[in-house]
């Protein structure tokens, strides 16, 4: 008998190991991970301020909808786990995210960007702890009623990871894409300046994309589904007033009716140039959702295609670079000014120089890919991401069916295009100042984080 080389003829059974052993591996690459699922309710009580408008002058009195935080653990045959956590939230920061992620390492042994939390970006829900508080300007007793339902959020996080991971069992993946039209670029041009508005022409990501999970017994156990568009249709009145998880929500509410005992969760996509139109009251917010849910449920209802194989994680940090801080005369006088956002920046800053401490010359942005066998891959971007990164990234690693998500792991700031800087306006410039930096961002981040995404998308790839 003539062996292939690297093989040593140990008799009938050893021959038999050595062949069986790739064998093993190759089974293990192409075996779907596991699939463990866990829902947490996060309705806070009442009276209680919301987060993302700095207009308003009151905590809410009401729910209209309740809020959830969700969990969706995949762990490989050979060990591997990661962790998504769909929040009904604005969003969250790393110093609210730090010891939530200290505990999940310390008590479940989950290592760097094995959980990414991924915030809705609802306007409707509360302001939490060292997450834009600031921007509501809460009273004490607000600020109280802040950090305990913060507390109680971070528990829930644990809790739910945790439940995740111990439902984990056997899965089969199915993949398509809708299409919802709501989504609106905002920026529109007005001389030489950039403000808010709707812009029909300019650049949206209108795709819906659906992934259904099974279990063995083919009954549908989640269904993840996601849209590139600020949660901003409640604009005002009565409604500002009011609790609620946003179109998001509603579309949650719609599948979850349309395939009982199935999970609904969304994954907010790049939209944060685009907001709903038309927008108004909460009716407006009902009128997405079920926009939404109605391009779900045509994916759902039409032949899939077929996601296999065991995940791959590749997550990584990268430094986005600030101009030159600004000199001890300028924040002075803008400690000084009449613009209390503009003044409680300046005062941060003058904080760090009275400590001894250096001044910000950058901003940390979490970056993750996460793929499913060769046929679908996550891309998670920390930040409030515009859409031409969605469009970026379809475009360039089109063969790797990629799924764009934004305001994953953290939101530092907006992270805008190099075009979008130039230009100039809200997301690039004045939105800054809310998350307490000078800016803006330099030209360069664009490239330097495609760079990183295409060295990550390396990784992953078989």
């Amino acid at each position: 008998m003539k062996l292939a080389r690297g093989f040593r003829w140990m008799g009938r059974g050893g021959l038999a190991l050595a062949v069986a052993l790739p064998a093993i591996g190759m089974a293990a690459e192409n075996t779907p991970p596991a699939v463990g699922l866990a829902v947490r309710d996060i309705t806070p009580e009442l009276p209680i301020r919301l987060a993302g408008y700095g207009a308003r002058n009151q905590s809410a009195q009401k729910v209209d909808h309740p809020l959830q935080a969700q969990a969706l653990a995949l762990k490989n045959p050979s060990g591997e786990r990661f962790v998504l956590v769909a929040l009904d939230n604005l969003e969250v920061s790393r110093a609210f995210m730090q010891p939530v992620l200290q505990k999940l390492a310390a008590q479940l042994h989950l290592g760097r960007g094995e959980v990414a939390v991924v915030s809705s970006h609802t306007h409707s829900a509360p302001v939490l702890d060292q997450t834009l508080t600031d921007m509501v300007q809460p009273q004490p007793e607000e600020r109280e009623r802040i950090e305990s339902y913060s507390r109680l959020l971070q528990a829930r996080l644990l809790e739910l990871v945790e439940a995740a991971l111990n439902d984990c069992q056997p899965a089969v993946f199915e993949y398509g894409q809708g299409r919802a039209g709501f989504a609106m670029n905002r920026r529109v041009y007005r001389g030489d300046n950039v403000v808010f508005g709707d812009n029909p022409d300019g650049p949206v990501d209108w795709d819906v994309p659906v992934l259904r999970i099974r279990g063995t017994n083919g009954a549908v156990r989640a269904i993840l589904f996601g849209y590139a568009c600020h949660g901003t249709s409640v604009r005002g009145g009565e409604d500002w007033y009011v609790v609620s998880g946003e179109y998001m929500a509603y579309a949650r509410h719609h599948l979850e009716a349309h395939q009982p005992g199935a999970i609904a969760m969304y994954l907010t996509g790049m939209g944060a140039d685009s907001d709903p139109a038309p927008r108004g009251r909460l009716l407006e917010a009902k009128r997405h959702g079920l926009e939404l849910a109605g391009a779900v449920m045509g994916v759902l209802d039409r032949p899939m295609r077929p996601v296999r194989g065991a995940f791959r994680l590749a997550y990584d940090e990268i430094e986005l670079p600030l101009p030159a801080p600004p000199s001890r005369e300028q924040l002075d006088q803008d400690a000084q000014g009449s613009d209390v956002y503009v003044k409680m920046r300046a005062e941060a800053y003058l904080k760090r120089l009275a400590a001894g401490q250096s001044l910000p010359e950058s901003v940390t942005l979490p970056l993750a890919v996460v793929r499913l066998g060769n046929d679908l891959t996550f891309v998670l971007m920390g930040g409030e991401v515009v859409v031409d990164y969605a469009r970026q990234i379809k475009r360039r690693w089109a063969g790797d069916h990629p799924w764009p998500i934004g305001y994953a792991y953290e939101v530092p700031c907006y992270i805008p295009t190099a075009r979008i800087i130039k230009e100039g306006g809200y997301e690039p410039d004045s939105s800054l100042i809310y998350y307490g930096f000078y800016g803006p961002l330099r030209t360069s981040i664009e490239a330097q984080i495609l760079d990183r995404l295409e060295a990550l998308m390396r990784r992953t790839r078989t």
